[in-house]
């Protein structure tokens, strides 16, 4: 399975134009309950970071930035509860997101319940690695109704459809996901960062690698700034699928140097390194 950032996607505010197909929706984006335009402003920004730069370690202080102006916006707190590595912190945070919330409007509380699942399930797989996946295998497919309806709801939540699509990967494989995608990014969102790197590794998982090497060109050659490790993570995935490993370990060391917390990097490395060893000791 695809490593799901931890299984996360959320708002950004940039998005394609209406277009004569597809009528514009009165709301395009979930109207979140904080008050804050900061608390927002930084919370966007953090996903921004994670998703379509591969930025890990400076978005968990952006998100950290966003809860400054508003400690009790629930679901940045379920975002830096999926992203801090302290234990005793995810406990907390964990602790504090359970319970009903019924007074968050419906698409609110049950994204956070989705979230709330998603540190459940980091920090039992702590202790648990067996347990937390048996876990996961049962929230995922909810997981996928919730933000299937959120995303026909609110189109501009294009990290809500970088999530959704994972899940459809995750519980139908790697060709439902390329088929949804598609669909997903016939009126926008085509160009997105995240949705292109996802559609390169889709295309190598199945084998076809001309296509994925095109697609992680095109992605490359879109990102402005080079010190972005997401093309680079992109890059050591497709040549890992095709066992061009030397050329998958430069490309995950350069994305591991830019941002040690990149967990898309840090586990290709980890499996580059393992297939390393293995054809050495043949």
């Amino acid at each position: 399975m695809k490593a799901l950032f931890f299984l996360a996607s959320f708002v950004v505010f940039a998005a394609c134009g209406p277009t004569t197909s597809a009528p514009q929706t009165a709301v395009e984006h979930l109207p979140y309950s904080t008050t804050s335009d900061s608390a927002l402003h930084y919370f966007a920004l953090g996903w921004q970071q994670i998703m379509d730069e591969g930025r890990y370690g400076p978005s968990e202080v952006t998100y950290r930035k966003a809860l400054s102006f508003d400690p009790d916006f629930l679901i940045g707190m379920a975002t830096l509860g999926r992203l801090t590595l302290d234990t005793t912190e995810r406990k907390r945070i964990e602790q504090e997101l359970a319970g009903s919330h019924t007074d968050l409007p419906e698409d609110e509380r049950e994204l956070l319940g989705l979230y709330t699942n998603f540190v459940r399930f980091t920090n039992l797989r702590a202790h648990s690695p067996a347990a937390a996946m048996d876990m996961l295998k049962k929230v995922l497919p909810g997981g996928q109704e919730i933000l299937g309806k959120l995303v026909r709801k609110y189109p501009a939540e294009v990290y809500l459809k970088c999530e959704y699509v994972e899940l459809i990967n995750s519980n139908h494989g790697p060709q439902a996901g390329l088929d949804s995608l598609a669909v997903l990014t016939v009126d926008r969102h085509a160009d997105n960062h995240f949705l292109l790197g996802f559609q390169a590794s889709l295309e190598a998982e199945l084998g076809r690698h001309e296509k994925a090497l095109e697609i992680a060109n095109r992605l490359a050659s879109i990102i402005a700034d080079k010190t972005a490790p997401k093309p680079l993570a992109v890059y050591a995935d497709v040549y890992l699928a095709v066992d061009s490993l030397a050329l998958a370990k430069e490309y995950a060391d350069k994305a591991v140097l830019l941002d040690p917390r990149n967990l898309d990097a840090s586990r290709l490395q980890t499996r580059i390194n393992v297939r390393i060893k293995a054809e050495k000791n043949l």
